[in-house]
């Protein structure tokens, strides 16, 4: 791809499948993460990023919207995080002790955000996702966690399920998972203050937390609905409840203090992952400060090897100084609303169902009815799996690419000739898939 906005029609993968076959003998289905399965025509073999752009194998040049799934708020390898990083390595990488860079980081968080007072770091969203249900537990002396269908909190057994069509309430799980997790689990709706509310009261002495995003993130970008989130706080007060605000996606990326900031309905633990790091692996639990000295005066356990190594901690440091210092995120949300607004221009005028929603950092297509979906099976109802999916594959041949499911994030480095070639994009995917639209 060229500084223009030109078309790519002509992308080939040769490398990338061999390489992919080379990896199918050594690891199951070639991949690391189940969600890298949906791919086409394999997943594909990458070699680097660079601001809003990286590269295959085959020397095929992308605008990314992928962004490592939603952590490269500043775009790949941001000089002021790669520049801390190569300083650091020459320091070393672990210490099993403590850095002068956690203190830091946890600091700032504790300061700008009025819902944290005390903060403890892990590698990953799903790890601390379980920690605040187990200090949940701890703090209620109850079992059972309420979760709502299309929310994602982890692969981990406590809070995965695997969702049944057409029914928000019901879920399985996955083959190999703990039955408990089944007992344990109660699954609701999203965006349905009525039967949250006859949830809770026919359980509320066995309910220990609600965990939810704050923005259904994982199923659509949908939003919580007028007074939702406000009416979920008042139950868990008023039930003794603790609520887990689960910002993994959202922290950082809606705003420097995520989406509970920007709406001022707060959590009592909240989660941050993704962002804080700019892909590197590192998360955080922050909360009030008597739930969170259970892990240390109240004998709940919170350990781990890698926790706090220097490379992460560092770049978690660079990444929020650096967001502090720059602000970009009037920036981001108006190219992304640009964005959104130009790809349903585009597509009400071609006669297209395509649909693009969200609130500018993250965005999500689907082909559907307009101002359908509410929560996951509205969403699920109203988003055609095939037409998408030939979409995504037609405008990845011309150098666009998005996540396997539609979703857009946005950075700091995306350019207005990154949106042209992705609206130019956008035309030409929806000429080359007209034959699958069914009217």
């Amino acid at each position: 791809m060229t500084s223009d906005t030109s078309i790519n029609r002509n992308l080939q993968y040769g490398k990338s499948e061999a390489a992919h076959r080379d990896r199918l003998k050594v690891i199951p289905g070639g991949v690391n993460s189940n969600v890298r399965l949906t791919s086409s025509p394999v997943p594909l073999t990458f070699v680097r990023g660079s601001g809003s752009r990286i590269w295959d194998v085959d020397g095929n040049e992308y605008v990314d919207y992928a962004m490592g799934m939603g952590p490269h708020i500043l775009g790949h390898a941001p000089d002021a995080v790669t520049s801390a990083i190569e300083t650091a390595a020459k320091r070393g990488q672990l210490f099993a002790g403590q850095t002068q860079e956690e203190g830091a980081l946890a600091g700032i968080l504790v300061e700008r955000f009025d819902w944290i007072d005390q903060v403890r770091f892990g590698l990953s969203g799903s790890e601390m996702d379980l920690l605040a249900i187990r200090i949940a537990r701890a703090a209620t002396g109850r079992q059972r966690v309420v979760r709502f269908a299309g929310h994602y909190h982890g692969w981990l057994d406590p809070l995965f399920v695997m969702p049944r069509e057409g029914d928000d309430s019901a879920f399985s799980l996955t083959p190999g998972q703990s039955s408990a997790s089944a007992e344990d689990i109660i699954q609701c709706p999203w965006n349905d203050i009525g039967v949250l509310t006859a949830l809770v009261a026919q359980h509320a002495s066995t309910i220990a937390a609600i965990v939810m995003e704050p923005m259904m993130c994982n199923t659509g970008v949908i939003a919580p609905a007028a007074g939702y989130l406000e009416a979920v706080r008042e139950l868990c007060t008023r039930n003794g409840i603790i609520l887990v605000i689960d910002e993994v996606i959202t922290g950082f990326r809606t705003g420097f203090t995520g989406e509970q900031g920007r709406v001022g309905i707060y959590g009592d633990l909240t989660v941050y992952a993704k962002a804080i790091a700019s892909g590197y692996p590192l998360a955080a639990l922050g909360g009030r400060r008597d739930l969170m000295e259970l892990v240390n005066s109240g004998g709940v356990n919170h350990s781990g090897t890698y926790n706090t190594g220097l490379l992460q901690m560092v770049a978690g440091l660079a990444t929020v100084q650096h967001l502090i210092e720059t602000d970009p995120y009037t920036a981001i949300n108006e190219k992304g609303r640009s964005l959104r607004d130009a790809i349903n221009s585009m597509s009400r005028e071609s006669g297209a169902s395509l649909i693009c929603e969200g609130p500018g950092p993250m965005l999500q297509l689907r082909f559907g009815a307009p101002d359908a979906a509410h929560d996951a099976t509205s969403f699920k109802a109203n988003n055609d799996a095939g037409m998408l999916w030939a979409f995504i594959e037609a405008l990845q041949s011309m150098g666009v690419r998005l996540t396997s499911r539609g979703l857009m994030f946005l950075s700091a480095a995306h350019t207005e000739t990154d949106l042209e070639i992705t609206i130019n994009g956008v035309r030409h995917a929806l000429e080359s898939i007209r034959h699958h639209e069914v009217h």
